[in-house]
């Protein structure tokens, strides 16, 4: 039949593009959204597009669960959250503020916070990946932020409903919330007994020729409990990720769902691309270009002061202030709880701070350099303003040496490091 015709010459395409996209060292997500965007010219994505786009962005939660055991959380949870709430104030309440300057209401502003907060862990991820130079106290400390971000954004989208009016607040809609809260953390530690003690059972059930079937399903059961009680589908498959890592062998695991992932979530970014709604031209005015400067500024001061917290040094702290730039998946899944042009806005913003993190990270190491170099000099500056103006200790007078080849004599200051360094102030010849 012709659809397996048309159908194989997509997904052939799709992967052809990957791989020109991933050469040139561009995250195929970009290539996809573009994709997107022109297929939106001449096609609505049809609702069977958006189903496999959401259950491939299903699945890439439950990859992000499975890489941490709910130990690991824990450990990383308390040397994180100082960083996790610098990173809520800035990103998230810093763009709240900045939005609502410019007039818009409490609800886009929200969702605008929402779009802004989250580093795309995809992006990101890969990128260290590729990146083994990178210094392991910032690998360390830039995934364990994400971590923190991987947690927050599902409790942000089941909260965004609410404050942008599309659900009704009431007593009962949150009981509803607060019970499917308790139903996970029951059945994650049910389940976590359960894996434990029937390990070998356990250990046939998932070696199962036919193993990917159950894992897809109970990814599925888990994310639909999700919804069916107010919660973001998201929320179940990244419980079930983490709940899955007490399996002695996550590797093959990942090796059945991967897959999946790789086939469905591509559909998630055309899907994305093609909601733009580009006939009434580009929407990029002052708000979107303070936008723009704010999301580098705001990551580049989580990745410094949370650095800082974290126990980096102040290098490696401006080192990860550029590698927290790009914006990705979590972006777009808050924008598609919104409509019309502000979809155009906020995802245009999504694709330029994608672009623009992923150059930053490219250049993280020469930036850091410099901006590092600057931040001595201008230390070194004040310090010696203040040893200038207080110079009149023995302590000083012994390191001291006077230039009498001018009208007025200079003072010098030795350093061991500088051998000398520039005039700390005069003396007036007499």
């Amino acid at each position: 039949m012709e659809i397996f015709f048309y159908a194989g010459l997509i997904l052939i395409g799709l992967f052809t593009i990957s791989y020109l996209s991933e050469r040139f060292h561009v995250p195929s997500i970009l290539a996809f959204i573009l994709i997107g965007i022109v297929l939106g010219f001449y096609y609505d994505p049809p609702e069977e597009l958006k189903l496999g786009g959401e259950a491939g962005i299903i699945v890439l939660f439950f990859l992000l669960g499975l890489k941490f055991s709910v130990a690991d959380l824990l450990i990383q949870l308390r040397s994180i959250w100082k960083a996790g709430v610098i990173d809520i104030l800035l990103s998230f309440g810093g763009t709240i503020l900045l939005t609502l300057s410019f007039g818009f209401s409490i609800a886009e502003s929200f969702l605008i916070g929402c779009v802004l907060y989250a580093t795309s862990s995809s992006i990101s991820a890969r990128l260290l990946d590729r990146e083994p130079d990178k210094h392991q106290d910032v690998n360390r400390f830039v995934l364990s932020l994400l971590v923190f971000e991987d947690l927050m954004a599902p409790i942000l989208l089941t909260t965004a409903p609410f404050v942008l009016e599309t659900e009704t607040f009431s007593v009962a809609k949150i009981s509803i919330i607060f019970l499917g809260f308790g139903f996970f953390f029951i059945a994650l530690i049910i389940m976590t007994l359960f894996i434990r003690r029937r390990k070998r059972l356990v250990d046939s059930l998932y070696r199962h020729p036919d193993a990917g079937i159950g894992i897809i399903g109970l990814i599925l059961l888990f994310s639909g409990i999700g919804i069916l009680f107010g919660l973001s589908e998201v929320l179940g498959a990244f419980i079930i990720g983490i709940l899955l890592t007490e399996l002695d062998e996550t590797r093959y695991l990942k090796r059945l769902v991967t897959p999946f992932q790789d086939l469905l979530l591509p559909l998630f970014f055309i899907t994305f691309g093609m909601s733009f709604e580009l006939t009434d031209g580009l929407p990029i005015d002052l708000f979107f270009f303070a936008l723009v400067i704010w999301g580098v500024v705001s990551k580049f001061l989580v990745g410094y002061l949370g650095g800082r917290s974290f126990g980096l040094s102040n290098y490696h702290a401006i080192e990860s202030g550029f590698c927290l730039g790009p914006r990705g998946e979590f972006s777009i899944l808050f924008i598609t709880l919104a409509s019309g042009a502000f979809v155009t806005l906020t995802g245009i913003y999504i694709f330029v701070s994608a672009f623009l993190g992923i150059l930053l990270f490219r250049i993280s190491t020469g930036l850091t350099n410099r901006t590092h170099a600057t931040a001595r000099k201008i230390k070194k500056k004040l310090t010696y303003k203040d040893v200038g103006a207080s110079c009149v200790s023995d302590v000083f007078l012994q390191y001291m040496f006077f230039d009498s080849s001018s009208d007025k004599n200079r003072a010098f200051f030795f350093d061991e490091g500088l051998n000398r360094v520039t005039v700390v102030f005069r003396f007036s010849s007499t």
